[in-house]
């Protein structure tokens, strides 16, 4: 075990040193990239103004493409919230059935408690604790008014 050490160690500062190499390399890389892309679109907007304005006046054309640019911002927003508020109902769901499976296991362990005096103890006293901090306003639950 002695001698696989120090060849365990020197494997694993190999694929360390590659790894912070490969991603100084891709970060550098993509930024490069971001870069182009962003020349890209600024060109195509620039590009659709300048089309636009040969049909409309030069100040028509760059309010309708601020328009288009505020509307696609706008639709990603929605998109967004919408995301958002599904993410939220499934952490609400994922949180209600934590808490029915916390319950499942405390009413499957409460016969073992009852034979044990400390055990018992413990779990009157931690419930006891509960009981005082939600009547104290320390823990508001999901369903609880927000306090202000």
């Amino acid at each position: 075990m002695a001698r696989l050490l120090p060849l365990l160690t020197s494997l694993l500062s190999i694929d360390v040193s590659l790894l912070v190499q490969q991603t100084r390399r891709n970060a550098l890389l993509y930024a490069v990239i971001a870069l182009f892309v962003l020349t890209a679109y600024g060109a195509g907007v620039a590009a659709l103004a300048v089309w636009l304005s040969a049909m409309m006046s030069p100040v028509a054309a760059l309010g309708l493409v601020a328009a288009l640019a505020l509307a696609i911002a706008l639709f990603v927003v929605i998109i967004l919230m919408v995301k958002n508020r599904a993410d939220e109902r499934r952490r609400r769901e994922a949180a209600a059935n934590h808490r029915a499976l916390l319950m499942t296991t405390a009413v499957s362990l409460l016969p073992v408690m009852m034979k044990s005096r400390p055990l018992m103890a413990a779990a009157v006293t931690g419930g006891l604790a509960l009981f005082a901090l939600r009547m104290m306003g320390g823990s508001a639950g999901e369903n609880d008014p927000p306090q202000t």
